[in-house]
């Protein structure tokens, strides 16, 4: 590319271009500006326009191109920054990068006085590099990495942080034009931030999950550097961090006088993240910081499971969330409140008249979870987005300051901001970045319906079961928190985690690839510390590994009844199902010789449970449904990898009828000629996991009994063609009592 790149910038857009003789020179190289610089024009309302080189190229070129120079010098500090990866010249040259540049589009809109209608707006320059990984173990797999370049305004006094919301930024700033980040975070900007969201947002961010009680959380003053309680209009400031392995500072029985008195929480006290925290909190104007381990009693169960049972309350009515997502452990400080917490530093260079400027973006490049085949969020592959806890965090806070190594980014329902762009500016449409948990998949708006609810509760069980807890006994603590807002906001209840009124579906949950393990231990924090159940996904885990999947909660339904015990223990409690079903055709008993549903017994009373159950009856499922028994005839991988618990099995019952079974939950401790009692829950007729059998399934719980009989337990679940199904002569009406 030639060094005399022309700019030209108006009042309202920026391009950048190429002289025609140098697009003769050029035509079938890509360095045309008109196609990837700044413009508003029409005809390239499009991010198709692209051109591509290899490094080597590129390196060529930057002896006489600006802009071919900072591109190099990117890909440099990057490979420099990353001493795992190729680092000298030489090496980058041979790796044959391919380097390629588009275009971002918004769409901007401000009001009839605002001086900018909606149009299609180019507002930044993507990079994207492609880097062949040389590794032993992952040959031939390309690592994708994403740059930004965005227009930079010098001036600092076009911002105003202080002034009314409409005029905080001038109307000379174009929207998402480039500014610089200090090494050392503007506290001020987020108090900005906080006001202009709750000035110009108002109750769209203020409480997403309606109808939280309000509570009164123990919290850090600020000012007074102490322990108290909130009072009942009080606002607060939540940290979400991961403990970690170190030695943390944590409130207990002995202490918790010492922490209330003023002054206690010293500087040379708190650990680092926490008084970071502390500093965000008083630059937000807030005065309290609540931080779980210094606001619950650790030591005392029952303060423990008052406050932990009111997550929902405590994060969800939080003023802000701030989110450490690169911390390690409570020793890690936040990034950017402190001199030398962050190292990056941009450097605006200028081609012509136009200043450019480094960005940093949400999405620092194509990271791909292979479990899913999704490309993760911008908080990537951090450990705070693999913790059980945080998720709840992430999920209940109607707004956030989250954390990132060299950014800071703000998130609300309404907006998405940030350090090195000018994007928080009235009436122009909303970032297209709204939040990078479970990689975009709950940015969908919150609405109290069913539709709504079936999705998120599928994405987040998803979610959840693929994280790790330090301890079992928390694997039901960690999601509370989730499980009381949706009751609040939809009216819909909750059993063990699963909702009450879709339990068919909700007990086909499972993963075909890998074998699940029983959690351990006890519901400590219940009132009677039961075991976890074996029929809900929470007395599973997959130590982290493993993403259960689950239908839709609203999949017509087989015309199951289900009961438990109620909360005193004295009766027997209905949950009554809101799924539709087919009440003409009967898939349970169809082919058989069981009774119609008018005729076979479906109730549960006390008196059917066993008198000294081994189990707590709170933990107890209770059903009537269609049993069959069958027997193992053969067993074999479904692929050729070594792992054992991806399985099929062939399943008969009797000479003449062979059943093959597509597993999602496996028993990988069944071996041919072992007889298995099978029960029906659930069916599916859509195209979900194994449920894809032609002409629709029926889901099955393999299950075995207790030493007396009394009580079964979930083995394993899979799905049967419902021809097979049917198939079945030998089936009996059994009532089912799952522990």
């Amino acid at each position: 590319m030639s060094s005399i790149a022309e700019a030209s910038i108006s009042s309202r857009s920026l391009v950048l271009s190429v002289p025609e003789d140098d697009r003769l020179s050029l035509s079938s190289d890509i360095h045309n500006f008109e196609y990837v610089g700044f413009h508003d024009s029409a005809e390239y309302a499009s991010n198709n326009y692209f051109f591509q080189r290899e490094f080597p190229t590129l390196l060529s070129s930057s002896k006489s191109c600006i802009f071919c120079r900072k591109l190099v010098s990117i890909i440099k500090d990057w490979f420099a920054a990353n001493p795992g990866d190729r680092t000298n010249e030489l090496d980058i040259s041979r790796t044959h990068v391919v380097v390629s540049l588009e275009t971002d589009w918004h769409t901007v809109t401000r009001n009839k006085d605002g001086l900018v209608d909606e149009k299609a707006h180019s507002d930044r320059i993507r990079i994207n590099c492609s880097i062949p990984r040389l590794d032993d173990n992952d040959p031939g797999q390309s690592q994708h990495l994403t740059f930004f370049l965005q227009r930079y305004e010098e001036s600092s006094d076009d911002v105003c942080y202080h002034c009314p919301s409409e005029d905080a930024i001038s109307p000379k700033l174009q929207p998402y034009a480039g500014r610089q980040r200090p090494i050392v975070a503007d506290l001020t900007l987020f108090k900005r931030w906080k006001e202009m969201c709750q000035e110009i947002h108002g109750a769209k961010c203020s409480q997403i999950f309606k109808g939280t009680p309000n509570i009164r959380p123990r919290v850090i003053d600020v000012e007074r550097r102490c322990l108290t309680f909130a009072e009942e209009n009080d606002q607060w400031v939540c940290l979400s961090y991961v403990w970690g392995k170190a030695k943390t500072l944590r409130l207990l029985k002995e202490n918790i006088q010492t922490f209330s008195q003023p002054g206690a929480l010293s500087p040379e006290v708190l650990p680092n993240i926490t008084e970071d925290a502390l500093q965000v909190t008083k630059g937000l104007g807030e005065r309290y910081l609540w931080v779980d381990s210094l606001c619950i009693v650790q030591d005392d169960d029952q303060d423990k499971a008052q406050f932990i049972s009111r997550m929902d309350s405590i994060y969800t009515l939080a003023t802000v969330v701030i989110i450490s997502s690169t911390c390690t452990d409570a020793n890690t400080p936040l990034a950017g409140v402190k001199p030398g917490s962050r190292r990056q530093e941009q450097e605006p260079f200028k081609i012509r008249d136009v200043i450019l400027v480094q960005s940093l973006d949400p999405s620092l490049g194509v990271k791909v979870d292979l479990r899913t085949g999704r490309a993760a969020g911008y908080l990537g592959e951090t450990i705070w987005d693999t913790r059980a806890w945080t998720l709840q965090e992430r999920f209940l806070a109607s707004r956030s300051l989250v954390f990132t190594a060299e950014q800071v980014f703000w998130e609300c329902e309404e907006a998405f901001w940030c350090e090195d762009s000018f994007r928080e500016i009235p009436n122009i449409s909303p970032d297209p970045h709204r939040t990078s948990l479970c990689a975009g998949e709950l940015n969908l708006s919150w609405n109290s319906d069913i539709v709504t609810f079936d999705h998120f509760y599928r994405v987040l069980l998803e979610d959840y079961s693929g994280r790790a807890l330090s301890f079992d006994s928390d694997g039901l603590n960690a999601f509370l928190g989730i499980i009381g807002a949706l009751e609040r906001s939809t009216a819909e209840r909750f059993f063990w985690g699963m909702p009450t009124a879709f339990l068919e579906s909700a007990l086909a949950w499972g993963h075909r690839s890998h074998a699940l393990r029983r959690r351990h231990g006890v519901q400590t924090l219940s009132q009677d510390q039961s075991q976890f159940p074996s029929w809900s996904w929470v007395g599973w885990t997959s130590d982290g590994q493993t993403k259960l999947a689950n239908q839709n909660l609203t999949m017509e339904a087989l015309g199951l009844r289900f009961y438990r015990v109620s909360d005193d223990g004295s009766t027997m409690t209905e949950m009554r199902q809101n799924a539709n079903f087919n009440s003409e055709v009967d898939l349970l008993v169809e082919g058989s010789k069981l009774p119609n549903r008018s005729s076979r017994p479906h109730e549960v009373s006390m008196q059917d449970l066993p008198t000294n159950p081994s189990i707590s009856p709170s933990s107890l499922l209770c059903f009537w449904t269609a049993s069959a028994h069958l027997t193992v005839t053969s067993r074999h991988s479904v692929d050729d990898a070594s792992d054992s618990s991806t399985w099929e099995a062939t399943l008969s019952q009797g000479s003449d009828r062979f059943i093959q079974v597509s597993w999602s939950h496996t028993a990988p401790s069944l071996k041919t000629g072992d007889s298995v009692e099978l029960v029906a829950v659930a069916q599916n007729r859509g195209n979900w996991d194994a449920g894809h059998i032609d002409n629709g399934a029926i889901g099955v719980m393999l299950i075995s009994w207790d030493s007396k009989g009394d009580i079964a337990s979930r083995e394993g679940f899979a799905w049967i063609a419902i021809r097979d199904w049917t198939s079945l002569r030998e089936r009996e009406w059994k009532l089912v009592v799952l522990g």
